[in-house]
């Protein structure tokens, strides 16, 4: 339900009917909720985003059996693959604009992205 922001869900089949809801959460305090970019920019805003071209399922790696791409710390050169947007049942592979240093990922691998979301910070080599 989380992975596809449900909030209710009813199944009916003949005389059996399954309704599940989602618990509510209470919100975390003010001070703990920020946007996953936010801390990055203002940490180091020279960082440079790589951000979803468009909405889809995000990997990280190439199959759930291999190991990601990259990881945090990883040199990185332009249009080097960082990732995977799976968009109606396609695989589009995700270059790095930029070559530089991976200092963040931002987005988790096999959850939905949407386009200009933020996958992940790079700085850049000096």
């Amino acid at each position: 339900m989380e992975r596809y922001q449900l909030q209710t869900l009813e199944i009916s089949l003949g005389e059996t009917h399954l309704r599940i809801e989602r618990a509510e959460v209470s919100p975390a305090p003010v001070a703990a909720v920020a946007a996953p970019s936010e801390p990055a920019f203002a940490e180091a805003p020279e960082w440079i985003p790589i951000e979803a071209p468009m909405t889809g399922m995000f990997y990280r790696g190439p199959s759930p059996n291999e190991p990601p791409y990259v990881e945090e710390g990883d040199l990185v050169y332009e249009g080097q693959t960082i990732g995977l947007i799976e968009a109606m049942k396609v695989f589009n592979e995700i270059p790095s604009p930029a070559t530089g240093i991976v200092r963040r990922i931002v987005a988790q691998n096999a959850t939905l992205v949407h386009q200009g979301e933020v996958l992940m910070l790079l700085e850049p080599p000096e």
